[in-house]
Order: C-alpha cells, then structure tokens, then sequence
C-alpha cells in the first residue's frame, strides 16, 4: 500500500521557501487524537516508501493492542534529471 495521491492539478511543484526551515519552538504542539505520539525534531522529506515501512514496523509491535493515525501524506512530486544531461533543456521528469 504505497501512498501516492490520485491525480495532480499540475504535475511538477516547487518546493517553496521553508522547506528545510526547522522551528525550535516546537514545545506548544499537542496530539490531536490519540495519547502516545513520535515528534519531529528535524525537518526533511519522507517518501512514501519510508512511511509504509515505519507503519509496518509499528503494527509488528503494537498487533491489535491499539490504533494508529497517520498524519503526513507525501504529496509534492520531487522531481530529477538524469545523470549526464546538459543543463537547461526544462525541468527534469518525475522521480518516485
């Protein structure tokens, strides 16, 4: 069960300015449901990959003892050029 979204209004984003901003005042975040939850302390991009395999890993522990919300989901296309490709030429294809 991989995440990805079902259709994109435009198929290449930006990344935006505050993409590797780390906030340090990060003390005031509260669980929204739940009472256990991981925090965030560096800022990065997950893949969907990444989060599937962390989901796994928690459901071996956890079994049927208990529930859990996922709250990121890996939306913003990243994308790549390929090796030894000259510059310009547009921005490069889509890499999952």
């Amino acid at each position: 069960m991989n995440f990805i979204p079902n259709k994109f209004k435009f198929k290449k984003h930006r990344k935006g300015k505050h993409f590797n901003k780390i906030y340090k005042n990060v003390n005031y975040i509260q669980l929204s449901y739940g009472s256990v939850g991981l925090k965030c302390l560096e800022s990065g991009r997950v893949t969907s990959k990444q989060i599937e395999a962390t989901r796994s890993s928690i459901n071996k522990i956890i079994k049927k003892s208990g529930k859990i919300f996922i709250n990121i989901f890996p939306d913003t296309p990243v994308s790549k050029k390929p090796l030894e490709i000259r510059m310009g030429k547009g921005k490069g294809g889509i890499d999952r």
